[in-house]
């Protein structure tokens, strides 16, 4: 078999002809040429300065048939082979296919993969390829382009389009059932698939009317984050000719069951499992040439931050195959929402459902279930799937993103709330329930950093309160999921992490409350109640330590209760009365608890008795210290008095820090590791662009 590639073109559009590159979108493309798009219309200014005047189009919409033209060389053997075809991956807007003026396919935008036969198609020497798409069929402009090369591939006898897999757990074992999809003539070719496992151990077998079957013994199974080891073994099927291989397809696949329960949660190799994590949206407008580092950033970052689930919404963008292999690695199963069952969406879903990561398709507003469970069952045997009559809604709370984003599109002149800039990211709706969410809990933000902190705060409580929800009612109440994990601009939005994934305080929240074990105090009629979630496949046997405080950080009264929770359980421990302890001290009083396991701290918090915008905050005085070099750092806090959602930023550099927006409750100092994102760094350097505050600053 011999590939090429086809990587230079020519894109036409609204009249005039750009040279690209493949892989690119025509976004990418826009900005390569100095064409920006609009915040505001979403439209594209055609600038004449950066155009011939007689080229200038019109009108800034982009419309009519955008054309992705390439003249491709073929040698004399190429053109006279017996088996010649174009292969497209990841295109995903429709579109038709002309080779030398001939249409030899139409690309559906959804299925992963399309090869066309071009026998007797091409010629040696230049031939011409075009692939058209109609800008008013396309649902997403910003992916419209190609994300990998075509490639012309010529070949003897046969190579393998796709493989197919069901796995069928009996008595302890696995039997894998591999069949491969062929393009070109099976009748001198034999196929042999070779399984390898995570420790080293080889599996064979030979294909028998297109299937091979491999027994696996004592399998080593894949588990989700947070439940066991992500095993992921090598699956690789070859096809041999008379005299060599002629082609050979692998992937990576984890051994493991997948059911859905009569409640919305999982049964995973037969252990109860709670989704919790956020749903993905794939960026509709992606510059191609980071599009894969902010993917893998984005993944990266919710493994941190202990996400065990994604949700891919109906009619949002799907990522990339990279994506699943992502959270493959990570164990970060993916629930999709589709409200199609296309031919071209079943090959996707298909595609896709080889990944150990991809637990369940959630099927939306299908009329014919009886016909779609049948399909589904037959095409994809270990795939788990529902029917629902429309999709979850998921808490969304919007804020502001990071300061140091709001920095790229609002000037110093405009850095108010209601300013043109903000309000070119923002929906007037946002806007407004920020404004009250903030002003529900916090004191009045006096400048847009300010109002950025308290925004984000305000948001990750609420997120923080539905999530408890999910994981108390063990997933009765829906999946512990939020609206969502990142952006694809520089907007106001609900998510974790802002379009720079710069984390936003709701996802060093998720840190928190997606933790394995967790544990909750909340304010009741008869005291406060103490209740502790447990996802860890181990029982919980340990302590529960609580005191009251005052704003000075002097104890008041403390007491500590045994605990037992079972493994895979949640449930309300106690109630205990404080009343004589804060009567007349509500607003200057605080309560600390902490589930310790030993002298391991599982988790801890805060409750106030009032709104943070009513309580009486010292002045903490807070002292940091800097040590490390190069990338890795650590830094050292102590606050003489209670501090509460202590931020670290550093002006002009990105850290990944390990904890932030801390409650600093003693005299003991809390450590934090620091990682550079913006290359090496020194003390020196940190010291000068560390910028700290808590909520006494706030209320200043």
């Amino acid at each position: 078999m011999v590939k090429r590639e086809i990587k230079n073109f020519e894109i036409q559009v609204n009249g005039m002809g750009l040279s690209a590159e493949a892989p690119m979108t025509l976004s990418s493309v826009l900005k390569q040429h100095g064409f920006e798009r609009s915040s505001e219309t979403g439209e594209y200014d055609f600038s004449c300065d950066l155009l011939a005047e007689e080229l200038a189009p019109a009108s800034s919409k982009i419309s009519g048939v955008i054309d992705f033209w390439s003249e491709f060389p073929v040698d004399t053997v190429t053109a006279d082979s017996k088996h010649v075809y174009i292969k497209f991956t990841s295109v995903r807007q429709p579109a038709s296919v002309y080779v030398n003026g001939e249409l030899v396919g139409e690309l559906d935008g959804v299925a992963p993969c399309a090869y066309f036969d071009l026998s007797g198609k091409i010629f040696a020497g230049s031939n011409e390829l075009s692939v058209k798409f109609e800008a008013a069929e396309c649902s997403h402009l910003g992916l419209v382009g190609l994300f990998a090369p075509p490639e012309i591939i010529r070949f003897n006898e046969a190579i393998i389009d796709r493989i197919h897999i069901n796995q069928k757990h009996e008595d302890g074992n696995v039997k894998l059932v591999v069949r491969a999809d062929i393009l070109g003539s099976t009748e001198n070719v034999r196929a042999v698939a070779t399984l390898t496992s995570p420790s080293g151990q080889l599996y064979y077998a030979g294909f028998t009317k297109g299937e091979g079957v491999i027994t696996v013994a004592d399998p080593l199974y894949w588990q989700p984050r947070g439940y066991g080891v992500q095993n992921l073994y090598k699956l690789a099927v070859n096809l041999y000719g008379e005299a060599d291989v002629e082609d050979s397809y692998e992937i990576k696949i984890g051994l493991r069951t997948v059911e859905k329960t009569d409640t919305a949660s999982l049964l995973v190799n037969g252990i109860r499992f709670l989704p919790m994590g956020a749903t993905y949206i794939a960026d509709e407008q992606p510059d191609v040439s980071t599009y894969i580092k902010k993917e893998e950033a984005y993944v990266t970052y919710a493994a941190m931050a202990g996400y065990t689930a994604f949700v891919l919404p109906p009619l949002a963008p799907r990522p990339s195959d990279r994506f699943l292999e992502l959270c493959d690695i990570h164990g970060i199963m993916v629930i999709e929402e589709s409200a199609s069952l296309s031919a071209g969406s079943l090959d996707a879903i298909e595609k896709r459902s080889h990944h150990a990561c991809y637990a369940l398709l959630d099927v939306v507003g299908l009329d014919d279930k009886e016909y779609a469970s049948e399909c589904l069952s037959r095409l994809m045997p270990n795939l788990a799937f529902s029917f629902v009559d429309e999709a979850p809604e998921y808490v969304s709370a919007p804020s502001l993103p990071s300061d140091k984003s709001l920095d790229e599109v609002v000037p110093d002149d405009e850095r108010n709330l209601f300013s043109r800039s903000v309000e070119r990211i923002a929906s007037r709706d946002s806007i407004s329930q920020m404004l009250l969410s903030v002003a529900e809990k916090y004191p009045y933000p006096a400048t847009l950093s300010d109002f950025a902190y308290a925004s984000g705060l305000a948001a990750a409580v609420k997120v923080s309160e539905v999530v408890k929800q999910s994981r108390m009612t063990l997933g009765a109440s829906g999946r512990a999921v939020f609206s969502r994990l990142g952006d694809t601009d520089v907007i106001v939005s609900s998510s974790a992490m802002d379009s720079f994934t710069r984390w936003k305080p709701l996802q060093y929240y998720a840190a928190r409350y997606f933790a394995p074990v967790t544990i909750y105090a909340d304010k009741m009629p008869g005291g406060v109640l103490f209740s502790v979630s447990n996802e860890r496949r181990l029982d919980v046997i340990g302590s529960i330590e609580y005191r009251i405080a005052n704003s000075r950080n002097e104890t008041i009264y403390q007491g500590s209760e045994p605990c037992e929770i079972s493994a895979l359980s949640s449930r309300s421990l106690f109630t205990r009365d404080f009343s004589e302890h804060i009567s007349g001290r509500e607003y200057s009083c605080y309560l600390e608890y902490c589930l310790k396991e030993g002298s391991t701290v599982l988790s801890r918090g805060t409750l106030l008795f009032c709104p943070e915008k009513h309580f009486v905050f010292c002045d903490p005085k807070i002292k940091v210290e800097i040590t490390g070099s190069d990338r890795r750092f650590n830094l050292t806090l102590s606050a003489s008095a209670f501090a509460k959602d202590v931020e670290i930023d550093f002006a002009g550099i990105d850290m990944l820090i390990s904890d932030n927006y801390i409650d600093l409750t003693g005299d003991a100092p809390v450590k934090i590791s620091l990682a550079s994102l913006s290359g090496t760094q020194t003390v020196y350097h940190l010291e000068n662009a560390l910028r700290i505050r808590s909520m006494y600053d706030l209320k200043l």
